[in-house]
């Protein structure tokens, strides 16, 4: 007869259970909402450009300052 030993069966039993879990753990940790992931970055982005915009602010002021002064001199 086709006797198998019992480690056999226990090793492919144990096998099938593993891939199985394997499986389950997989799908449980893809994302399944369509909501894209928040921008972390994003408040950074906007203070950083805030302050490109008050830099040129401050630049063209005291290029301001410097023409007036430069006209009253002369």
């Amino acid at each position: 007869m086709n006797e198998t030993p019992s480690g056999t069966r226990s090793t492919h039993c144990f096998g099938v259970v593993i891939v199985c879990v394997a499986c389950l753990f997989l799908q449980g940790c893809s994302r399944s909402d369509s909501e894209p992931p928040p921008d972390l970055l994003k408040a950074q982005r906007e203070a950083l450009q805030k302050a490109k915009a008050t830099d040129q602010a401050v630049q063209d002021a005291a290029e301001r300052q410097r023409q007036q002064v430069e006209s009253q001199q002369k």
